[in-house]
């Protein structure tokens, strides 16, 4: 009798069939496929490994090369309007001094310097942008201040978000002999001014 002849036979043969070929491979995608996690997270942990090198690097070599505002004690607020024309003179607000020149304004000029309370040593100037004909001369003290001993402290020309734009020319051999009589004994710093801006002691 032949498979044809017996329609058992045949439906035992179709039924072995498909049996066979579904235990050959139920799931080849999922053997393709990574285990769940496995390529992202070692890629994950090779971008830390590199994030918290590079940092690490660039804080160092950053704090080597980048400009820093000395910290001080904060002193008392103070604030001085004093008017200067073409004959020069001195402005005194907190511990640090304006001194103009003769000859560095050509009229009569209101000027207002504001020596905050704060963490750094700073000394503001209005009104601000005026320009001077002839060389000023600003006295910044820090008595009040941590200095670092491999630094050399400087006067800085500030941003309105307090950063050092630039650092001014130091002016130690033009203050006046009487001034540097007068004012023995403070650590300080003399920076020539040919504009009013914000100003501070760094390094």
């Amino acid at each position: 009798m032949s498979v044809c002849q017996s329609p058992i036979s045949f439906f035992l043969l179709v039924g072995a069939t498909v049996v066979a070929l579904g235990c050959r491979d139920a799931t080849p995608l999922g053997v393709a496929s990574p285990p769940p996690g496995g390529v992202p997270s070692a890629l994950d942990r090779s971008d830390d490994a590199d994030d918290d090198g590079a940092p690490s690097d660039t804080t160092d070599g950053g704090q080597e090369g980048e400009d820093s505002l000395v910290a001080c004690r904060p002193l008392p607020y103070d604030s001085v309007t004093q008017t200067i024309g073409p004959e020069g003179g001195e402005i005194e607000v907190g511990r640090n001094w304006l001194v103009v020149p003769r000859g560095a304004l050509r009229q009569w000029v209101s000027i207002t310097a504001v020596a905050p309370s704060d963490t750094v040593a700073m000394v503001r100037f209005q009104p601000e942008g005026l320009r001077f004909d002839a060389t000023a001369l600003l006295v910044a003290t820090y008595d009040n201040c941590r200095v670092p001993k491999a630094v050399t402290p400087r006067l800085a020309l500030l941003s309105n978000l307090l950063t050092v734009v630039e650092f001014l020319t130091p002016g130690d051999s033009l203050l006046p002999p009487r001034f540097g009589k007068g004012h023995k004994g403070h650590r300080r710093v003399v920076g020539q001014l040919h504009h009013f801006s914000n100003y501070a002691v760094a390094w």
